[in-house]
C-alpha cells in the first residue's frame, strides 16, 4: 500500500470481526512502532498484550465508570440530542477485539535525556509516534487498531502490575476491521463532529 493510500484508510476502529490476528501480523507491526523517532534515541514505548479474561473484564469495568463520567457531563450541556448521540456511540471494543495492547511510555533513569529538558512531555510523544507507526503496519497488513482512552490510568497501571516509572497512554484494541466506516472517521460518519479539509497553519 502506497503511503498516503496507507493514511487515507487508517481508521479509529470499534467494530472488529473476531478473526484472530496471526502473530507475524503483530511482530511486524511492533517492529514498525520500534522504528518511530524518539526525543534523545530514549525509545521510552512500553507494551503490555492483555490477554487474561479478567484483565480485558476489569479494563471494560474502567471504560463504564469513566464513560459514566463523560456522559453526565455531555448531559450536563443540556442538549438532549447531542447526549443521546453521545451515549449511542461505540467508544471501544475492550471484550470484542480479538487483541488488547496496553500502551505505557517509561521514564528514563539517567539524569539526563537530550530534549526533555523544560519539555518532558516529549518522551509521550515519542510514544504517539510509536502508536502510529504500530497503527499504520496494521492498516497496511489489513487489520486495525482503536485507541481507548477513556479510562483510570492509574487503575489500569496497577491491574497490569507495570513498574512505576511506566506511565500509562491508553489501550490499543486490535484486529479485522469489521467496516471501513464509509471511508470516513467513525465520529463523523454518525454525525458527532465533521472532519476539517486542511490543517490550520498560521504565518507570522
Amino acid at each position: 500500500m502506497e503511503l498516503e493510500e496507507c493514511l487515507k484508510a487508517r481508521r479509529d476502529t470499534r467494530h472488529f470481526l473476531p478473526d484472530p490476528v496471526p502473530q507475524q501480523v503483530l511482530n511486524k507491526a511492533l517492529a514498525a512502532a520500534h522504528m518511530a523517532p524518539s526525543v534523545g534515541l530514549s525509545e521510552p514505548w512500553r507494551f503490555v498484550s492483555v490477554e487474561s479474561a479478567e484483565n480485558r473484564t476489569f479494563i471494560k469495568k474502567l471504560f463504564n465508570e469513566a464513560r459514566q463520567k463523560a456522559q453526565k457531563q455531555v448531559a450536563d450541556e443540556q442538549d438532549e440530542a447531542r447526549s443521546d448521540l453521545h451515549q449511542s456511540l461505540k467508544l471501544e471494543a475492550i471484550l470484542d477485539a480479538p487483541v488488547g495492547l496496553a500502551v505505557f511510555c517509561e521514564l528514563p533513569s539517567e539524569n539526563y535525556t537530550i530534549g526533555v529538558i523544560g519539555t518532558p512531555q516529549t518522551l509521550m510523544w515519542s510514544v504517539a509516534c510509536a502508536i502510529q507507526n504500530l497503527w499504520l503496519s496494521l492498516t497496511d497488513q489489513g487489520y486495525g487498531a482503536g485507541w481507548v482512552s477513556i479510562l483510570d490510568f492509574e487503575q489500569l497501571k496497577k491491574e497490569l502490575d507495570v513498574p512505576e516509572a511506566w506511565l500509562p497512554l491508553g489501550y490499543l484494541c486490535i484486529g479485522k476491521p469489521a467496516t471501513d466506516y464509509d471511508k470516513k472517521p467513525m465520529l463523523q460518519n454518525q454525525g458527532w463532529k465533521q472532519r476539517t479539509p486542511e490543517p490550520i497553519v498560521l504565518k507570522r
